[in-house]
């Protein structure tokens, strides 16, 4: 196989999550309108609670609505509305890859059609996916970024290094990506894009995470003006997003 080959096959892997082997919707989302909407993605899978100004939810990678399940109910309780969608490649939500710029355009598509979105609550790869719709003309109040990276360029090096292949694969995917995409867009980094956002920020991280390192939060946090930095522990990469406290805090942000 020719450097080019393994480099394309690596790129693919990177851009394509493992789905789960059932689909799955968060409890308070059964008694949502739910929606399929066309985006350049695809059709993506979207559900909308209460009426009103919302709190758009946007999951992680290889991940699905259903990791907002106790935040939905908490903001619903309120009588917060909540919309919720499960990105390009997961969940309900068709297609095979999800890469960041087509999950932007889903989360703006979902924005337009099923607002008005007030405030959006991310996790892991829905931070730097929000981020982009939101340079592209997403406007919200405020912005709750749970255990977010700053990019994705790490994982490509985490992926290799799993698989045995050498560093020469990955810097040429990287340019295969970048010749896709937009060399911009090859070196997004959350902390760059940052510095020029409107939205109040709240920036939550548990320094245990083992999926993305904590000063991730930290660099975001300093170059978003006039953001919250919460840091805690013993909470991992995904459990913050369902803790009692956390949740409360992110409650009392957006409302």
């Amino acid at each position: 196989m020719s450097l080019d080959d393994e480099a394309r096959a690596l790129l693919t892997e990177v851009m394509t999550p493992k789905r789960r082997a059932r689909v799955r919707l968060a409890e308070p989302l059964r008694e949502a309108q739910s929606f399929e909407i066309d985006t350049p993605a695809g059709k993506i899978a979207a559900w909308r609670l209460g009426e009103g100004p919302a709190v758009l939810c946007v999951h992680g990678w290889q991940d699905d609505n259903a990791l907002w399940s106790p935040l939905i109910q908490a903001l619903n309780e309120l009588g917060i509305a909540t919309v919720a969608l499960d990105l390009p490649g997961h969940g309900h939500s068709q297609g095979d890859q999800c890469t960041p710029i087509g999950a932007a355009a889903a989360i703006q598509a979902i924005a337009a059609q099923l607002g008005p979105i007030d405030s959006v609550v991310t996790h892991s790869f829905g931070g730097p996916a929000t981020s982009i719709a939101i340079s592209n003309g997403l406007n919200v109040r405020r912005a709750v970024l749970i255990a977010s990276p700053r990019g994705r360029n790490k994982r490509w090096f985490h992926i290799a290094e799993e698989r045995g292949i050498s560093e020469d694969v990955v810097e040429r995917a990287r340019e295969l990506y970048a010749a896709d995409v937009g060399e911009a867009q090859a070196k997004f980094d959350l902390a760059e894009i940052a510095k020029g956002f409107k939205a109040e920020a709240l920036i939550l991280h548990s320094l245990d995470d083992d999926a993305v390192e904590w000063d991730n939060a930290q660099a975001i946090a300093d170059a978003w003006p006039g953001s919250e930095l919460v840091l805690c522990d013993g909470l991992g990469h995904r459990m913050i997003a369902q803790d009692r406290a956390i949740i409360d805090r992110v409650v009392q942000f957006v409302a």
